[in-house]
Formats: structure tokens, C-alpha cells, sequence
């Protein structure tokens, strides 16, 4: 490899990983669920959630449409299990 191919591919490389280091961060997964409730935990809640689809388990939005925990959030840890769902540390996004 000559020096300015080299050059050049250290400079996409010095490019990509500024590019990773500067990205926002998100959340690892989504969940769905068509109803849901929650309680209070600390200050954070506890969600439970019904008719619920979608991946991830760590730092995981979750989506309650109907029910009295209707909104968005974020959830630290979540367990689904068939259609149901049980998350801990979760905050209204």
C-alpha cells in the first residue's frame, strides 16, 4: 500500500469513529403494548403491559397505548414473556 492509501483509510477510520463517538444516544429496543399499568417504585415505576411486541431487554423504550399507564418510556430493565410485559426503573419519556 502506498503512503496515501494509507493516509486516506486512517482518515475514514479517525472519521468513523468520531462519527460513533458523537452519536446521541438511544435506547437498545422498543416494546408496544396495546395496555399497561404502573406503580410507583422509588422514582422510577414498575410496568406491566399487555398485547406487547417488539425486541430488546436494557435501556428499552416502551409504548402503552390505552390503560391508566397510557404514554411513553424508558425503561431500564424489561421482561417480555407472550404478549406480556414487566419493566423496572422506567421514566416517562
Amino acid at each position: 500500500m502506498t503512503f496515501r492509501r494509507r493516509a486516506a483509510c486512517a482518515a475514514g477510520i479517525a472519521v468513523l469513529a468520531l462519527s460513533v463517538l458523537a452519536a446521541p444516544a438511544r435506547a437498545d429496543g422498543s416494546h408496544e403494548c396495546f395496555s399497561g399499568e404502573r406503580s410507583p417504585a422509588g422514582d422510577a415505576y414498575t410496568l406491566t403491559g399487555w398485547g406487547c411486541g417488539g425486541a430488546g431487554y436494557v435501556d428499552v423504550t416502551v409504548i402503552i397505548r390505552f390503560g391508566p399507564a397510557a404514554g411513553t418510556y424508558v425503561c431500564g430493565h424489561i421482561f417480555p414473556w407472550n404478549g406480556t410485559l414487566s419493566g423496572n426503573g422506567c421514566r416517562i419519556s
